[in-house]
């Protein structure tokens, strides 16, 4: 999965157009982690992730997957230790650092696209080192512009990019989705 991951992420890099820049991880290395969501997502949902692979990537996708009718979008995000356990557990704080799950303000017009928007992280480490992702949650893509966006959040939090700013504990625990 994560030979496919890096294979598509050279594929589509030269089509790409990135909505933000974040220090840990060059463009490549956030493509090969979106990947690595989408096809783990698309595993955990029982659908076979080799068969999203677009042939080519000239223009954005119409969604992530389909599941039960719905059209997902998979929105994959690295969290460093010691926040990532408490995320992934969901007992983190929704006004605390990685409290909230951002969609960014940029990618607002796709909405309509999708039915449900899938949070999910991996923890920060290299890629070479990446071996899980975790689902966080889901929504209605439809609620995602009701939240507050910017790049200033809860208590002063500085955001990478101005995002819509999900709260963690709004989102629908997985099992009401399998």
């Amino acid at each position: 999965m994560k030979e496919a991951a890096e294979r598509e992420s050279r594929k589509r890099e030269p089509h790409i157009k990135h909505h933000f820049d974040i220090e840990h991880y060059d463009s490549y290395s956030r493509n090969v982690v979106g990947f690595l969501g989408e096809f783990a997502g698309c595993v955990m949902l029982g659908i076979d992730w080799k068969t999203n692979i677009r042939p080519d990537y000239p223009t954005i996708d119409k969604l992530d997957a389909r599941y039960l009718g719905k059209r997902l979008d998979f929105k994959t995000e690295t969290i460093p230790e010691p926040p990532f356990s408490r995320v992934i557990a969901r007992s983190i704080d929704d006004d605390e650092p990685y409290g909230r799950r951002l969609y960014h303000i940029g990618q607002e017009t796709l909405l309509e696209k999708y039915d449900l928007i899938v949070f999910g992280a991996i923890k920060r480490v290299d890629i070479s080192e990446m071996r899980e992702w975790c689902a966080i949650g889901w929504i209605d893509a439809a609620r995602i512009p009701a939240y507050p966006r910017g790049e200033i959040g809860p208590r002063g939090i500085h955001y990478p990019f101005p995002a819509f700013q999900v709260k963690t504990s709004d989102l629908k625990q997985m099992c009401y989705l399998l």
